[in-house]
């Protein structure tokens, strides 16, 4: 059987009026057909191993840094280990010297899915600030004023945010597949098309994470005015907060035991909710995740449901 690509909604039965009063024959009596999709990692998706000045070093950005000098601004930002065909993004800290509490830092580079985006950060007063995003590089960042007034270094941050597409290049699990394999499976990402309505989400954690803490959100883009894509990635667009805990082995369904506000409902019910009208789009879905400490063991799973384009068609 020849495989069929279904851009609309799929449905069963026979009326699809949205008009009359007779029920079965002019007032809709069809379902939709459920599209369903997982994504799975492991402690290692969101390994990162502190290191203040793996971005930018302090003996290269001296007093007085306006422009910050980098170990290398073409590669994704150091630290992020690649698992499973698919690379992390992950919160930067700048760590000051001297204090440059009265300063702000505007950070300049990519998002998970690559699309560009900005960030004005508060600098510290002798001791670290860090992003309120993930990177997946960082391109630029300028110091306003005179500059700083120490030195200046930027790296990672183990017990920052991580944030993981679920997306691969691969389907390195379960298949064991590699870069290199003939004929690679994609089955493990996540793309709902726009208009869609989310009628389950949760994680399921089948082997808990060796870490105090394990905060999840769920995100996904989100398109602009113009279908502009700038600061377009929204971290906790769907469900989860910094406090919503998922170590522990269990199904993390919500909203009872996964967060979720109005918000994040009403984006569930349609995932173009918070797109500019005229330029909803294709939402990728990511997860992030803010870690305790060092993980060794850890695994599981996000599982997507959802009714395809029943939005704004018929």
């Amino acid at each position: 059987m020849a495989k069929t690509n279904f851009s609309g909604p799929i449905t069963t039965g026979p009326i699809q009026n949205t008009t009359g009063t007779t029920v079965g024959s002019n007032v809709r009596d069809a379902a939709f057909l459920t599209n369903v999709a997982t994504f799975p990692v492991t402690y290692a998706s969101f390994a990162v191993t502190t290191d203040a000045d793996r971005l930018a070093t302090a003996a290269s950005n001296a007093a007085s840094t306006t422009s910050v000098t980098f170990v290398d601004v073409t590669a994704n930002v150091p630290g992020i280990t690649a698992v499973g065909g698919f690379e992390m993004a992950s919160a930067i800290t700048l760590t000051s010297s001297a204090d440059d509490s009265g300063l702000t830092a505007s950070i300049t580079g990519t998002d998970v899915f690559g699309s560009s985006q900005t960030e004005d950060l508060t600098m510290a007063d002798t001791g670290v600030a860090t992003s309120t995003k993930s990177y997946k590089t960082v391109t630029a960042i300028s110091v306003s004023g005179a500059g700083t007034v120490g030195t200046l270094a930027v790296g990672v941050l183990l017990t920052a945010q991580v944030t993981v597409p679920c997306r691969s290049l691969f389907n390195a699990t379960p298949l064991g597949q590699t870069s290199s394999t003939t004929n690679k499976n994609l089955a493990n990402n996540i793309v709902i098309p726009p208009f869609s309505r989310i009628t389950n989400l949760f994680f399921l954690t089948s082997t808990a994470f060796d870490t105090v803490g394990l905060d999840m959100q769920i995100g996904a883009n989100v398109a602009q005015a113009a279908g502009a894509t700038l600061n377009s990635f929204d971290q906790d667009y769907f469900a989860g907060d910094t406090g919503n805990e998922t170590q522990v082995v269990g199904n993390w369904h919500i909203p009872a035991y996964f967060d979720q506000t109005q918000a994040q409902a009403t984006n569930c019910l349609n995932v173009s909710d918070d797109d500019a009208s005229g330029y909803e789009i294709d939402k990728a879905v990511a997860i992030t995740v803010n870690t305790d400490d060092v993980m060794t063991a850890g695994q599981g799973y996000l599982y997507l449901e959802w009714l395809q384009r029943v939005n704004n068609t018929n």
